[in-house]
């Protein structure tokens, strides 16, 4: 069963959303349980009081998963969660009792749905804060973000809310893994999992966001794509479309409406349909619908083809723009990770990469995922980028219209190497999730996050790419290991 949970600040429409949730899909919501205990008890309360809100509301998740299992509903909705105690608590009295903290390491929410501020406040006895709702905002998206949450913000009227919340559970309930059917009547579900082969080399994908998720070379069987391990970052190397990096407010406009999308857009976690699988290619295609439009209301045909030759692996994107009458704006781009180390008797530190030629590169600085404006120098005339946690400290490398197409991985320990090819990509982003993290990313992007302020019209953004209604637009990298 996938377990969604609604939270977010006072006066956000949490309630009312689950309520309208529930009632759509059919399948029961745990009410918050805090207004329940403070409409009985007053607006007065003790640490001992949100102890017992914190065991309330686990009660009513409880009982509302299992409500919903012995329905067999798919999914089950949850107003609030520990996450509003944690801050609440932490807040009001400086600390947040262990056993609550310990408790929301240990759940697990398929999706998270952080309501937006830009509803009016509605006054309520048991309302505090009407003030500080921006303020708490930003601490559930930092607490969300730290946690790697699969967490969404939701905003505008509560319509258009229920329909972004609807858009996002629709697309977790398509991607959920649904077991085989026994009847004759319904022909059997296509592999997950698609191989390419050459003698060299093997390379894994899957039809969810038509992602690489592993390449190991036969020789000695040594796996170079990270894992994605969820307690550090579940991806492996995502497929960023229709938009490259984050909106403010993960918002924009087009033609006087006002859109939201999500860090990166949704082809990461679109169902991709396979056109041509042979030993050495794979060819995916994923197509506008209906509930792509909601988001994006462009039509778009994306195909990607991946094609190994020996421990060579390219990739090619073709973007269609099928409609007759109106350009189509879009940016794409590539977020690989690598392992690294790759060899158990190796740290991060003792890794770097190797440019085709001396370079000299400025970092174009990140704050909250967007481009605050501002650059620090990272070489001046040098070939190589020693690679420290440090060096992320501040968020991904961020480079724009740099003179390499070449960029090496490489080990002070071992003749293991990484080369990526991405020739005529205006951006490119390098990253890693943190000290620990056990990957690096090299991401090649026709597109770039957008800078620091309030969300503008798609057209005006940064890196965004036009195209004519007819025309395709192709680009293409590579990833060599050895």
């Amino acid at each position: 069963m996938l377990r969604v949970s609604l939270t977010g600040p006072e006066s956000t429409g949490k309630s009312t959303l689950a309520r309208r949730l529930a009632a759509h899909y059919g399948t029961s919501y745990a009410p918050e349980f805090a207004r329940e205990y403070l409409a009985s008890s007053g607006p007065h309360y003790t640490p001992g009081d949100l102890e017992e809100i914190a065991r309330g509301q686990l009660a009513a998740e409880a009982e509302a998963e299992a409500e919903a299992e012995a329905e067999a509903q798919r999914v089950v909705f949850f107003d609030s969660d520990l996450l509003v105690i944690k801050i609440w608590a932490e807040h009001s009295f400086g600390t947040c009792p262990d056993w609550v903290l310990n408790r929301i390491d240990q759940q697990q929410y398929d999706l998270v749905l952080l309501m937006g501020v830009d509803l009016p406040w509605e006054p309520d006895p048991l309302r505090e804060h009407p003030q500080l709702r921006q303020h708490f905002y930003d601490l559930y998206q930092r607490e969300l973000r730290e946690q790697m949450s699969n967490f969404a913000e939701i905003s505008g009227d509560e319509d258009r809310r229920f329909a972004q919340a609807c858009f996002l559970v629709d697309e977790l309930l398509r991607g959920a893994a649904q077991p085989p059917s026994p009847s004759a009547l319904h022909p059997p579900a296509p592999p997950a999992r698609y191989t390419l082969s050459t003698p060299q080399c093997r390379a894994t994908f899957a039809a969810r966001g038509a992602e690489l998720t592993s390449l190991v070379t036969l020789a000695d069987g040594l796996e170079y794509v990270w894992p994605g391990d969820p307690a550090v970052w579940a991806r492996h190397a995502p497929v960023l479309f229709p938009l490259v990096g984050r909106l403010p407010g993960d918002a924009y406009y087009h033609k006087g409406r006002d859109y939201k999308l999500p860090q990166h857009g949704f082809a990461r976690d679109q169902e991709f349909a396979v056109l041509r699988h042979s030993a050495a290619e794979l060819v995916f295609r994923l197509q506008h619908d209906e509930t792509t439009r909601t988001v994006f209301p462009f039509a778009f045909e994306l195909t990607i083809t991946y094609a190994l030759r020996g421990a060579r692996l390219s990739v090619r994107w073709d973007v269609h723009n099928p409609a007759p009458d109106q350009p189509l704006l879009f940016s794409i781009g590539a977020h690989p990770a690598v392992r690294c180390p790759l060899l158990p008797d190796e740290t991060f530190e003792d890794y770097y990469f190797e440019f085709d030629h001396p370079v000299t590169l400025d970092r174009h600085l990140l704050r909250g995922g967007l481009l605050t404006g501002h650059i620090a120098p990272v070489l001046r005339n040098q070939q190589e980028l020693p690679l420290s946690y440090a060096l992320f400290a501040d968020d991904a490398l961020v480079f724009k219209h740099y003179d390499f197409t070449h960029l090496t991985l490489r080990s002070r320990k071992s003749a293991h190497f990484v080369r990526f090819q991405f020739d005529g990509f205006p951006y490119l982003g390098l990253w890693t999730k943190g000290p620990g993290a056990g990957f690096v990313c090299v991401e090649p992007w026709h597109g770039v996050a957008s800078p620091t302020g309030e969300p503008g019209e798609l057209r005006d953004k940064e890196g965004i790419l036009t195209l004519d209604p007819g025309q395709i637009f192709s680009t293409a990298y590579a990833i060599e290991i050895g």
